[in-house]
């Protein structure tokens, strides 16, 4: 039993050491993402849509679940808002007017068609309406292939031609949990000039990676803290894309556990009010 524990803690150790050298191998820049963060995951998205699914796939991704995750509750914004200023009889602007029309599934020109309109649908075509709505805009900002808004995100690429081309052009569903959002960033702030490779690059984090640096382009035409902003917003998308349900789970998560928090009370107040019948001995058994 004794030589067991001593193998088992000698490989501990021994893996304990190798994690640490390979942990030291490379510096990683923090990337401080927040997935919470809608306006960055949009951006984020329109990045990766143009300048990365050309050659990598999210095939755990549909389209229509980054509308309804990431574009729907701005849609739903802007109609309340035009809802609100109808009601009111203030002054419509033209986003107001094209709000009303998605909501509406009509368009709408004036105030007073507005509300007519809105005496007559129902809140559940509203909701209807205005998911077609936010399907469209993706439609319309984020698929440039023929493929429907229902469809797994794929690459433009053939496997064939990755291959030959590449080497290989990896899903990117789950690389910020294979990798880390850390790691995303740095890779993507890591190229450098190297005359030696094929594409005149190198990575500071992927030695001889096979990838271009498709990014030189935004590294050109802007500031260094809005490249940096760029690359923080595309490593923040592919952390949702690894896991969407984080936009529920954490905001779900602080509901619990103040939901706890009230119940321990409760039950510490009335673990209180049972234990001191007990204590004075109010309560007898039968005999």
């Amino acid at each position: 039993m004794k030589k067991q524990l001593h193998v088992i803690l000698i490989i501990s150790i021994i893996t304990f050491y190798f994690n640490v050298l390979a942990s030291t191998e490379v510096h990683l820049d923090h990337a401080n993402t927040d997935i919470n963060d809608k306006k960055s995951l949009q951006r984020g998205v329109k990045l990766f849509m143009n300048y990365c699914s050309g050659c990598h796939s999210i095939q755990f991704m549909r389209y229509n679940r980054i509308g309804k995750d990431l574009f729907l509750d701005d849609v739903i914004a802007a109609y309340e808002k035009a809802k609100i200023a109808v009601l009111n009889n203030q002054s419509l602007k033209h986003d107001d007017f094209v709000a009303l029309s998605r909501a509406l599934d009509s368009e709408i020109t004036s105030p007073d068609q507005a509300k007519s309109f809105l005496k007559k649908i129902s809140k559940e075509e509203i909701e209807e309406n205005l998911m077609k709505a936010t399907d469209k805009e993706v439609e319309k900002n984020l698929i440039f292939t023929n493929e429907k808004v229902g469809s797994l995100i794929t690459s433009a690429m053939s496997i064939s031609n990755a291959k030959q081309w590449f080497g290989s052009n990896p899903d990117l569903s789950l690389v910020s949990r294979s990798k880390d959002v850390d790691w995303i960033y740095s890779y993507l702030r890591g190229f450098y000039k190297d005359d030696s490779r094929v594409f005149g690059v190198n990575n500071h984090i992927l030695e001889n990676a096979s990838m271009p640096d498709v990014l030189w382009q935004l590294k050109q035409n802007k500031s260094s803290k809005e490249f940096e902003q760029d690359i923080r917003d595309i490593s923040n998308f592919l952390d949702y894309v690894g896991e969407p349900a984080k936009l529920v789970r954490f905001d779900l998560g602080i509901k619990v556990l103040g939901f706890l928090f009230i119940l321990f009370i409760f039950s510490y107040l009335m673990k209180k009010e049972y234990w001191k019948d007990i204590k004075y001995g109010k309560w007898r058994t039968k005999n």
